[in-house]
């Protein structure tokens, strides 16, 4: 069964959703990112520290 994104209520595997193609967080992640969506494929060339940047004002992943 696939969650439902507290954010924007989609559903998918929420972990990626948020870091990649949330549509509440695309802002957010355009500013620190450099684009408002992500593909999977895009997803593993971006560096872990712009990812921790973006983790913070997202204020949905663990840790942060």
């Amino acid at each position: 069964m696939l969650s439902c994104c507290p954010l924007c209520q989609e559903k998918g595997d929420i972990a990626v959703h948020l870091i990649a193609q949330c549509s509440a967080l695309m802002l957010v992640r355009k500013e620190i990112i450099g684009d408002f969506t992500l593909s999977l494929d895009t997803l593993s060339d971006i560096h872990w520290l712009l990812l921790l940047r973006f983790a913070k004002p997202s204020k949905r992943l663990h840790g942060a």
